[in-house]
């Protein structure tokens, strides 16, 4: 899954970057770069814990375990996983995951911490799949919920009942900066909250409150907290049953969806329409062109398809709308697709077959208008 308002996002800021460092004197620059260095280099030894493993904290994880060897694991496994996941989603989970990792594996037992993760992992696969069932997961921050959920319970218990293996404030703040930055990453692309990231999150709370009664002590034990995990996700299957299939007597409101089709193809025709003069201007290549139509327009069509194939218990006297605006949609998306292929390739008999499936699109566009209104 391709994160374009991150993208956006960062080539905005290196823009604005660009701008000031150009208007800076020499020694202005210099201080900037100094600053960028110096808080690249804390943001290392914040993930990376640097200075911290004689703390007598570390101390007495090392003796309980004495290296982590389940956190690198379930990196790798993660990054193999999610490997078409965006390259900065798999760098903010391994620094993440990394950095509490090596703390929750000593203090819970690698058991309960695989145990947790893969709960989590599950939690967020049948949420997503129950809002979209193309989707088979949610990204590798998904289950890092849960692991921060299960550190927040785990941390506070100990502050009460104090022990060798109590958190100490200065490890909390390093802790935090890292997580500060997984909370900006979520924020830019799904958001903060949604139904995947509560489902990781409890899993995860649901384990801290099983586990933290023990971590004082020793390794936890396994039973009660496969049984917690259990539960939560029988939970979890259960809302997410009940969110997909709804009552059978739901009332299902097909013209606000019919005019979603409406309002998305005059608006997505309306962007190309001023691109292709952009474009007939000489301002944009046909690349960019071709660029608008896959990264903006297709996409836009491909979520209005998804709520269509979600809809449940339609009314029979409203299912001719469901047919015409599919049937538009197809031929509205196959234009789209002839038309990028011609213009990639110069391919003038490709065009005019575009233009062709584009109005047999629109004659169908037609047809839904009148039966929409």
């Amino acid at each position: 899954m391709s994160c374009p308002g991150v993208s956006h996002f960062l080539l905005l800021v290196l823009v604005l970057l660009g701008a000031v460092v150009y208007f800076m004197t020499p020694a202005e620059r210099t201080r900037l770069s100094g600053a960028i260095l110096a808080a690249l280099h804390n943001l290392k030894d914040a993930a990376a814990l640097e200075g911290l493993q004689s703390d007598p904290f570390f101390a007495a994880l090392r003796a309980r375990s004495p290296r982590a060897i389940v956190t690198p694991t379930i990196i790798v496994l993660s990054t193999i996983v999610f490997l078409r996941s965006p390259l900065l989603a798999l760098l903010v989970n391994a620094v993440c995951l990394w950095q509490i990792g090596v703390i929750l594996e000593r203090l819970v037992g690698r058991v309960a911490f695989a145990v947790v993760y893969v709960a989590s992992g599950v939690a967020v696969s049948i949420v997503s799949l129950s809002i979209s069932p193309d989707s088979m997961s949610a990204g590798p921050l998904g289950p890092l919920t849960g692991m921060y959920g299960l550190l927040l319970v785990t941390s506070i218990w100990s502050a009460i009942h104090r022990s060798s293996v109590t958190i100490p404030i200065h490890l909390a703040k390093k802790l935090s900066q890292i997580a500060a930055i997984f909370v900006l990453y979520k924020l830019m692309t799904t958001g903060v909250w949604d139904g995947a990231t509560l489902a990781a999150f409890v899993c995860g709370v649901a384990g801290g409150i099983v586990l933290a009664r023990d971590v004082g002590e020793g390794t936890p034990q396994i039973g009660r907290l496969a049984t917690a995990m259990a539960t939560v996700l029988t939970v979890v299957t259960l809302y997410a049953v009940i969110a997909v299939h709804g009552p059978s007597n739901q009332t299902v409101d097909v013209r606000s969806e019919i005019d979603r089709v409406l309002a998305v193809e005059n608006r997505t025709a309306g962007v190309y329409d001023k691109e292709v003069d952009r474009f007939r201007r000489g301002r944009i290549t046909a690349a960019a062109l071709v660029d608008v139509i896959e990264k903006a327009i297709v996409p836009e069509l491909h979520e209005v398809q998804k709520r269509f194939g979600a809809l449940r218990d339609v009314p029979p006297e409203q299912q001719p709308l469901i047919t015409s605006a599919e049937t538009f949609l197809k031929l509205r998306e196959e234009s789209w697709r002839l038309r990028a292929a011609a213009l990639h390739k110069s391919d003038m008999p490709g065009l005019r077959q575009a233009d062709n499936k584009e109005r047999a699109s629109r004659e169908a566009f037609l047809r839904l208008s009148n039966i929409g209104g």
